[in-house]
């Protein structure tokens, strides 16, 4: 059973109506929605040759298949960015190739040292790509939104990392009052079998007291049950070696499966959200 008592409360149900009701609303915050570090580091490694790609927009549309076929026959460098244009990306930095099913199957090279011309030229004809020089004024912009929008797919892993890096962000500041006590991040608990690295550790004069793990949930799903029944274990383990366990977890997700949560709330000694955390660590570290 949750240990509500260490917590300053008086019944279970207590705890149970404090927890669902401080659950956070959303963990984004302001560098959640576009990695820009990631997107113009990109951007600028590929500069030249987009510069030599721009000078396309200055080419009539009749004599923009022969100045596209000189400039990918003289300059190579610049295939293998062609796709990126059409907002692909590679499986495989390594192995510039996009398969096609067009009738039959074709694989089309952008691999600067094995690329064919002919095949890069039908591929750009046929895909737009060649007649787009033509519509845009500046290819830097307009890979700039491209990969932005790219960029969009990250958002789900930045997730869980904007709520470690709340939780990195709270113990900082709260443990900033205590002497001897220190935190790691992603690093492995002593004396147990577990190959996982914990999310948090926090240690007192040097020697790990206390193990947090964390994750957030906007929605339901049998993730967070798995996640919930994996956590069970590890706080057995954890209590054989007089650690503590705090599973911190959050969103509104929990609202929609808090009977699955209640059913492993006996298993689990703190079962916290963020303010639950920042509300009661310093209870917890003074037991």
């Amino acid at each position: 059973m949750v240990l509500y008592e260490n917590l300053g409360y008086n019944t279970f149900e207590e705890y149970e109506t404090d927890f669902m009701d401080s659950l956070l609303i959303t963990n984004h915050n302001f560098n959640f929605f576009v990695n820009w570090d990631k997107i113009y580091t990109k951007l600028r490694e590929n500069l030249t040759e987009i510069s030599i790609l721009n000078s396309l927009n200055k080419v009539s549309k009749d004599e923009l298949e022969t100045e596209f076929r000189r400039i990918i026959t003289y300059y190579p460098e610049v295939v293998p960015i062609l796709p990126s244009i059409l907002a692909i990306r590679y499986e495989n930095n390594k192995n510039y190739i996009v398969e096609i099913f067009d009738g039959e199957f074709k694989e089309y090279a952008f691999n600067e040292d094995t690329y064919n011309v002919e095949d890069i030229v039908y591929f750009s004809k046929k895909t737009g790509l060649l007649n787009l020089f033509n519509k845009i004024s500046d290819l830097y912009t307009y890979l700039l939104g491209t990969e932005v929008g790219l960029d969009t797919n990250g958002r789900k892993n930045r997730s869980g990392t904007a709520y470690e890096q709340l939780l990195e962000e709270l113990l900082k500041s709260e443990l900033d009052i205590y002497e001897d006590y220190s935190f790691e991040s992603q690093d492995y608990v002593n004396y147990i079998n577990r190959n996982k690295r914990a999310d948090f550790i926090i240690s007192y004069k040097g020697e790990q007291k206390v193990i947090l793990e964390c994750n957030f949930y906007n929605s339901t799903g049998s993730k967070p049950i798995e996640v919930a029944n994996a956590y069970v274990d590890l706080q057995n383990q954890l209590s054989k070696e007089d650690l503590i366990f705090i599973w911190v977890t959050d969103g509104q997700g929990w609202k929609r499966m808090q009977n699955a949560l209640l059913t492993v709330s006996p298993n689990i000694d703190y079962l916290l959200n963020y303010k639950l955390l920042k509300k009661h660590l310093k209870d917890i570290l003074e037991i």
